[in-house]
């Protein structure tokens, strides 16, 4: 079921102000991701990868996305928690077994996988996003290093 914790994604309003917070902090340059990398349109990032983990800082492009819907709701902060699954579909319908709800009834195709986000009032405030990436895909490693 779940293989590996992934990472931390922080919504942020201004991702080059935030970036060069982090930057800093982490004494490192973050990969930059264009909206391309997304399962949702309108939204574009920065992935720190720090040995097994990584820290993804999330902008929205325009107020249509969830990212948008975050920042207007509750601030900036910690947006979703994510973990590596080996078959996305079999954990999701365990999850879902145990009481858990989704944001979308199936999963969401991104170029390094798909993903699946739980609804936070079923995780205890917390968006868990489960995620599967396509064969001889390392989420844990920039996409050139893959």
């Amino acid at each position: 079921m779940v293989k590996r914790f992934l990472d931390v994604g922080i919504a942020v309003a201004d991702l080059d102000e935030a970036v060069a917070t982090y930057s800093g902090l982490l004494s490192t340059a973050p990969a930059l991701l264009g909206p391309e990398q997304y399962a949702y349109s309108g939204i574009s990032g920065a992935r720190f990868y720090i040995e097994a983990a990584s820290i993804s800082l999330v902008a929205p492009r325009d107020d249509s996305n969830p990212i948008a819907t975050f920042i207007a709701s509750r601030g900036e902060g910690i947006n979703h928690i994510s973990f590596e699954v080996t078959d996305i579909e079999q954990a999701a319908e365990a999850m879902k077994a145990s009481g858990i709800v989704f944001l979308t009834p199936g999963p969401l195709s991104f170029p390094q996988g798909q993903v699946m986000f739980t609804h936070p009032r079923s995780t205890h405030g917390v968006q868990i996003a489960i995620v599967q990436p396509q064969p001889g895909v390392d989420l844990l490693r920039p996409p050139h290093q893959a």
